[in-house]
């Protein structure tokens, strides 16, 4: 068990930002820190399993993790490369894993007391276990995220609604695209960028953050950038991946000055890359949801997914403001980010829908006028209303400027409202507040030819509800659907307006249209897999050699001929390091 556990401990190996303060060179080299405990959490036995998840021996929590932790290992570590076909198989996965982590919390309780006693000063083997459930802890936090769940969910939450959703994914019709020698080439590729681009955005995150010493940082990121280079190079024929490839080299310069400019440009690099596979790449695999069936689902399975459906719209839209203060990040940092984007959009047809509004610096931003407010606006936007009269008129060039300037400008000021922005420019002189209290809808700085107050009027006319403004219209949407949309969210739907206004009009969760739900479910498959594979591969490199000898082998050559003599495999060394990323 000690082999399996040390091939998971290199796989969940990852770290992320969790506090900016100074530290000692003794806590650097531990890299996990006391305020860490909250995220790790404390062992409680977990008594709630949904019914099929276990079968009927299996009635204890010991029995339920022995098993979990079986099926955990087989899907995450064994059949990793499944996980893209099978992606009920990665859900069920997932509720597997919080019986297994607790498990783990309840072996390393006298780690946990002794790193709380005695921190900064660690004995080898609580330092060990600690490194090993905070790197756990970041997947499952990865894991949770990816559902709209927090590590403040409890773990009866988390495991029903993963297997509510297992239950649906399961029913997938899976059609298998035949991929030429060049596509499955391309993709393998694509896939070990992605990988080396995650590899030193956690390094950097780590080096901002005190988790990772000088000497062993500059190693690491050496060889990590050289690996990338040489993996971008083979895909240089190939306009998506030569632009990246200068872009990269481009933030790289900056890797001694301004750590957090190169976080975001990496941060941006991998949205592109997850863009270009999303809109570039052929799926070898594709699940199609259109046929599931619901007539095994309780009323509370269907307000479970109803709940996971509306946890994608959040998912997105904080994935949107995530990457919009990278941007700004970059263009306060000279970086023309914006430039590049465009470029994918415009020229290389890589859609970056996520992005509903690309704003610029804030000296650039405060020179804008109305169109520039309105082609800052990237997601499309309806071109015909109903008027009062209820004939169909379709909107001009103007009225169409006119509503993309305003959504812009509201989303601007929503954006501004965010913790992450105001810690954004607390150290930079340019104040974007200052842009946001300068706009006025209804001031003569702009003439707006066509309003979003006359769209929602008209969108109620058309309906028969009572909107007496585009806000009464977001709030109308939120109060039917419990949700708390806000106008970007809303805005970004437009395409479906029709549907929101049935779904509003009925009110009830009951009537939920069951393609609906799975059609949504369906749209997220992609970046659900994407994270797990993240949180299961993603992360600093670390010292293999080290590693094993912590654990008390001779080398890490001795740790592989130590699993191969367990499991009756026959891996290699280097195989053995190619799996884990090294």
């Amino acid at each position: 068990m000690k082999k399996i556990f040390f091939f998971i401990l290199l796989i969940f190996f990852n770290f992320n930002i969790s506090n900016s303060n100074e530290r000692s060179e003794k806590e650097i080299k531990i890299g996990v820190f006391l305020e860490d405990l909250e995220q790790i959490g404390q062992f409680k036995e977990i008594t709630f399993s949904p019914d099929g998840m276990f079968p009927d021996t299996a009635k204890s929590f010991h029995n339920k993790q022995l098993r979990s932790t079986q099926r955990f290992i087989s899907i995450f570590v064994k059949q990793k490369g499944l996980m893209e076909k099978y992606s009920d198989r990665v859900i069920l996965g997932m509720a597997y894993f919080e019986y297994f982590y607790m498990q783990q919390l309840k072996d390393s309780e006298k780690s946990l007391k002794k790193f709380k006693e005695k921190y900064p000063n660690v004995g080898s083997s609580a330092k060990r276990d600690l490194r090993k459930l905070y790197g756990l802890s970041k997947a499952k936090k990865s894991m949770r995220e990816a559902l709209g769940l927090s590590l403040k969910d409890s773990p009866e939450t988390a495991i029903q609604r993963y297997y509510t959703l297992y239950k649906l994914l399961n029913q997938a019709e899976i059609t298998t695209n035949k991929l030429s020698k060049n596509e499955k080439s391309l993709a393998k590729r694509h896939n070990k960028i992605s990988k080396d681009v995650s590899k030193l955005k956690s390094l950097i995150d780590d080096k901002i953050n005190y988790r990772i010493l000088d000497k062993k940082f500059d190693k690491e990121y050496k060889k990590n950038f050289k690996s990338l280079t040489k993996n971008l190079k083979k895909n240089l024929y190939i306009k998506d991946y030569e632009l990246l490839s200068s872009f990269i080299l481009e933030i790289d310069k900056m890797k001694d000055s301004n750590y957090a400019s190169v976080l975001s440009g990496l941060k941006i690099s991998e949205f592109i890359l997850q863009n270009i596979k999303k809109d570039k790449l052929i799926k070898k695999y594709v699940q199609d949801l259109s046929n599931a069936n619901f007539d095994n689902f309780s009323q509370k399975d269907l307000e479970i997914l109803g709940e996971v459906t509306k946890s994608i719209k959040n998912n997105k839209n904080i994935k949107s403001n995530e990457i919009q203060l990278e941007i700004l990040n970059l263009e306060n940092s000279n970086i023309p980010i914006n430039n590049l984007l465009n470029i994918y959009r415009d020229d290389l047809n890589v859609k970056m829908d996520l992005v509903n509004l690309q704003l610029a610096s804030a000296s650039t931003m405060k020179d804008w006028d109305l169109s520039d407010w309105a082609n800052s606006w990237k997601n499309p936007i309806p071109e015909k209303i109903v008027n009062e009269a209820g004939i169909e008129i379709s909107l001009s060039d103007e009225e169409i400027e006119s509503i993309k300037a305003q959504l812009a400008m509201k989303n601007f000021k929503e954006i501004l409202n965010l913790d992450d922005f105001n810690l954004l420019i607390q150290n930079n002189n340019n104040d974007f507040s200052q842009i946001a209290n300068s706009l006025d809808l209804n001031s003569s700085n702009f003439e707006f030819s066509f309003t979003l107050d006359d769209f929602a009027r008209s969108f109620g006319n058309t309906y028969g509800l009572d909107i007496n403004n585009y806000s009464d219209l977001t709030d109308l949407a939120n109060a039917q659907h419990g949700a708390n949309w806000t106008v970007e969210e809303y805005a970004s739907a437009y395409q479906a307006n029709v549907d929101i206004v049935n779904a509003l009009q009925s009110g009830s969760l009951s009537s939920f249209d069951a393609g609906q739900i799975a059609a949504a479910a369906n749209s997220s498959l992609q970046d659900v897999a994407d994270t797990i594979r993240a949180a299961t591969s993603a992360g600093v490199s670390v010292d293999l050699e080290a590693t094993a000898q912590g654990l008390g082998y001779g080398s890490f050559a001795d740790a592989v001929a130590a699993y191969n003599a367990e499991h009756g495999t026959n891996y290699t060394e280097a195989e053995a390091r190619e799996s884990l990323g090294q």
